[in-house]
């Protein structure tokens, strides 16, 4: 086991002061002991390293081999071991695309739970960007820029797209280091095989990029930063902390003239660097030359920091920061579908009205009104690809999109909310719905209903109701609309929904309109 020791303390952090986090990617499996300063924030003191590559199963037979399993547990049971000595009981292990493309994942996940006593999550990429977009976030200032973010791992690379801080869009591709060398072995023309593969891939960072340029590109990795470095000690650059896309070209020609062996004894690289280095330098590059980036900073920060931070802050701060990635992308999906944002806040405020006078009866939390309040948002933009039955394809284009913040659980629940905002109600029928948990299936009815009100309530697109209050009792309930006009047609389109309501909440509707003059 590798250990490198960050801060040395010369008394040791009392119990409970520690927490940690584990990180099982392609090429090794990590974890990062940290305690917290003053302030909260959270010091990386100890990182431990162990040299497994399950992307070398993962990414050529898809199934985990017992010697690489083995190898797998036995690195968890040191990890269970040092979190014993140091009395560590927060922690998080997470694991990404090499377990997650891996046939029998889950169960190395089971022997890791049963023989070191430690739980293994499997993220989503979306999930995997969001934690590295955490971390960068509280290292770096975004803000006033467009900034490309690019984690690179050894089986799929995370690009995520800022503009002011803000993530817009994140997609995850299968170029990762490890996968792109067992993909091609090691015959032939290296650099011609990996322009070729990336190919492929070009048109849809393309397409996640656009047309902007990007102001800055940051990259995060064990690879990103032994580019650093090397850059450092080859080019003599001023940081090891950034590179140009000029001085990148050039380390990947110094690094194309060097043998496996060459690097390993003239650079200093460990060996399970030393081959994986150029693939990821040239992807680095490529990456940089679609989004017209001309500079690549290389900060100490990446998903293991952000695991770490995600704990440390706290469910209230790591809440925000869901909530405000998932605003930044109903924006973005807005420009992208065209969608009357105007209309589409009022129907959002409208949902939200009745959610909060309703809490007692739904019982529902703020992860369900921010659900609402997102379906709110962008529940029109199937409309951008078919008129009749939009509903459906706003479920659907929610349903692929990748969503930061949003387990795939949740991301399915906030499809199906979309889906029922008009039309029939949930059916077991549909195969959307009858996939949900029953928990799930409850909060798809009384949240879809909240949205069908929020419509009804803006029936003619005028924004003309400015004030609900929401009266129950056991039987009814009542709502008092105040607002422009007569509000008839309002009303008239909240009754429709009446049925609906009654098998979502088992309460009967009733509407009263108060005029102006009388307020």
């Amino acid at each position: 086991m590798e250990i490198v020791t960050l801060i040395a303390h010369e008394t040791p952090p009392e119990p409970g002061a520690m927490v940690a986090a584990i990180d099982v990617g392609s090429n090794a499996i990590r974890m990062g002991v940290a305690t917290r300063d003053a302030n909260g924030m959270p010091i990386l003191i100890q990182r431990y390293r162990e040299a497994v590559r399950l992307g070398h199963d993962a990414f050529t037979t898809g199934v985990l081999s017992p010697a690489t399993m083995e190898n797998a547990v036995e690195a968890f049971r040191q990890f269970r071991r040092i979190l014993d000595q140091h009395q560590i009981g927060i922690y998080r292990a997470t694991a990404t695309s090499a377990m997650r493309d891996s046939r029998n994942g889950a169960e190395l996940v089971k022997r890791i739970q049963d023989e070191a006593n430690i739980r293994l999550e499997l993220i989503s990429g979306e999930e995997e960007a969001r934690l590295v977009h955490y971390s960068i976030s509280r290292r770096v200032d975004l803000n006033n820029k467009f900034t490309l973010l690019v984690d690179m791992g050894g089986g799929s690379v995370e690009v995520t797209l800022c503009d002011n801080g803000e993530v817009i869009a994140s997609q995850s591709f299968k170029i990762g280091t490890v996968r792109l060398l067992e993909m091609m072995g090691q015959g032939g023309n290296f650099n011609t095989l990996l322009s070729e593969y990336l190919d492929a891939t070009r048109k849809k960072i393309r397409e996640q990029i656009g047309r902007r340029k990007a102001d800055l590109c940051i990259a995060t990795g064990g690879n990103a930063s032994a580019i650093g470095e090397l850059a450092n000690q080859l080019l003599a650059t001023p940081s090891i902390q950034t590179i140009t896309r000029k001085q990148l070209a050039t380390l990947i020609e110094k690094l194309s003239a060097l043998t496996f062996e060459e690097r390993v004894r003239d650079l200093g690289l460990r060996p399970d660097r030393a081959d994986v280095i150029l693939p990821a330098a040239m992807v680095f590059h490529e990456i940089m030359s679609l989004a017209g980036a001309k500079i690549m900073e290389m900060p100490d920060a990446g998903l293991l920091d952000g695991v770490i931070l995600d704990m440390v802050d706290g469910e209230e701060r790591t809440f925000l920061s869901k909530r405000k990635n998932l605003i930044a992308w109903t924006r973005s999906l807005k420009r992208k579908y065209h969608v009357d944002q105007r209309y589409a806040k009022h129907v959002a405020s409208l949902s939200l009205a009745l959610f909060d006078q309703l809490t007692e009866l739904h019982k529902l939390g703020p992860l369900e009104r921010l659900l609402l309040e997102v379906a709110g948002l962008v529940h029109e933009i199937g409309m951008y690809i078919r008129v009749g039955g939009h509903h459906r394809h706003a479920g659907y284009v929610i349903s692929v999109s990748p969503l930061l913040g949003l387990s795939d659980r949740e991301k399915m629940l906030l499809a199906q909310v979309v889906r029922y905002q008009r039309k029939g109600p949930p059916s077991d029928t549909h195969e959307g719905f009858a996939a949900l948990p029953q928990e799930d299936q409850k909060k798809v009815w009384q949240l879809s209903a909240l949205l069908r009100l929020g419509i009804a309530l803006n029936k003619e697109r005028r924004n003309r109701v400015h004030n609900i209050q929401v009266h129950t009792d056991k039987k009814q309930i009542e709502l008092v609309l105040n607002g422009e006009g007569d509000l008839l047609l309002e009303r008239w389109a909240v009754l429709q929904t009446s049925d609906y309501i009654e098998q979502a909440f088992n309460r009967s509707m009733h509407i009263d309109i108060t005029s102006p003059e009388n307020n």
